[in-house]
């Protein structure tokens, strides 16, 4: 494999999912109920990242990452409407200036699926106010740590938040409505527009945005299969980076799955692969296929998500191997990709399926399982050629 030398090589958090003290989001009430989170967990300590975040860059270091992808928690930022902490700020400010200490390339998330909850109770971002108040958000996030991050991404993943919670019922609010789900999808593309230009106004830093994009092949190829693909591509993706592709210096790219499709019974299938811990079936040639489909939009393309629930870390050696090689591929065939960031660095909380999902490089309690030395030779290897 050979990498350009400005290649990033990194993992990734959220902060919901890593922090705990999520009492100030609009998840805190749902996951208490009964039923809505599959182990009984919640997320009140997580990895406890907001007091342990020193131990997490040590990670990065000891594992020779050069890139971190975290997110900011809008919910302590601004936990009443209108009204900055200007304490969580700050520490924000602190991570951020450590990582500049060790050489760590930082690429931040300004919202990562969870919203304050005053913003929850007035019907997120369904409301036509959001978009106004992400962008006040973002504006005050910028001035502040602006020139502290290389890299800024507004929306982690608009598809997966509309139809889990809007269309799917998994997560908050829960209830199906698919007019809240249209609501939410153009007010969401609005408030990412509308940040891009207001942090653009402050200084040329560079913004993107983050989506989960899927695989899709035909079963057997057809005609009608063949159609069936491309709608599937389209809804999957276009309709969600289309109107964000004039306002984005990057894009953000989180790849789990491939799947092929066909017009009769089983309709969607996943390929006869190996499975995670959760089911899920694993293919990496996939995650080569989605970079080049995805270089039609003309920016530079980052991995910010690509991981394995795998509690034993049988497979994740193997399965990060095999991302760099198909990202290997892509590049010598064209594709501007700048970096990798598997998912996760730690093992958290994994919203609706509690903590039986392990992604994590390290273990909560930040014991280092044995693929993130894997990963580390790896990096050494390729950042030497």
């Amino acid at each position: 494999m050979n990498f350009p030398k400005s290649f990033l090589f990194g993992s990734a958090t959220s902060a919901y999912q890593t922090e705990g003290q999520s009492n100030l989001t609009d998840w805190h009430d749902w996951e208490f109920v009964p039923g809505h989170i599959i182990d009984g967990s919640n997320s009140m300590v997580a990895a406890d990242s907001w007091n342990k975040w020193q131990d997490d860059i040590k990670i990065l270091k000891e594992t020779h990452q050069n890139a971190y992808r975290f997110s900011i928690e809008w919910a302590k930022i601004e936990p009443s409407e209108g009204n900055f902490d200007q304490s969580a700020i700050d520490h924000y400010k602190e991570i951020l200036i450590e990582l500049k200490k060790q050489n760590i390339t930082a690429l931040v998330t300004l919202h990562h699926f969870t919203n304050p909850a005053w913003l929850g109770k007035i019907g997120g971002f369904a409301n036509p106010k959001s978009i106004m108040y992400f962008t006040r958000y973002a504006t005050k996030i910028i001035k502040e740590l602006g020139d502290l991050a290389e890299l800024w991404t507004t929306f982690n993943e608009t598809k997966v938040l509309i139809m889990k919670g809007n269309l799917q019922t998994e997560w908050f609010p829960g209830k199906f409505n698919p007019w809240r789900a249209f609501k939410m999808y153009k007010n969401m593309i609005k408030a990412h527009n509308s940040a891009y230009i207001a942090i653009k106004k402050l200084g040329h830093y560079e913004v993107g945005i983050v989506q989960n994009i899927s695989a899709y092949v035909v079963k057997k190829p057809n005609f009608f299969n063949n159609i069936l693909v491309k709608i599937a591509r389209y809804f999957d993706t276009t309709i969600f980076i289309k109107p964000t592709a004039k306002h984005m210096d990057f894009l953000g790219v989180n790849y789990y799955m491939k799947f092929e499709l066909q017009t009769k019974a089983p309709f969607l299938s996943h390929p006869n692969t190996l499975k995670n811990d959760y089911g899920w079936s694993i293919n990496q040639e996939g995650l080569y296929q989605v970079i080049m489909e995805n270089t039609r939009w003309g920016k530079p393309i980052y991995i910010t998500e690509n991981g394995v629930a795998d509690e034993k870390d049988l497979i994740r050696p193997d399965f990060i191997k095999q991302a760099l090689e198909n990202i290997d591929q892509a590049i010598t065939d064209g594709a501007p990709v700048k970096g990798y960031f598997y998912w996760s660095l730690l093992d958290n909380f994994e919203f609706a399926s509690g903590y039986t999902m392990k992604f994590g490089l390290a273990t909560i309690d930040r014991q280092i399982r044995p693929s993130a030395f894997v990963y580390r030779d790896l990096i050494d290897k390729l950042i030497s050629k």
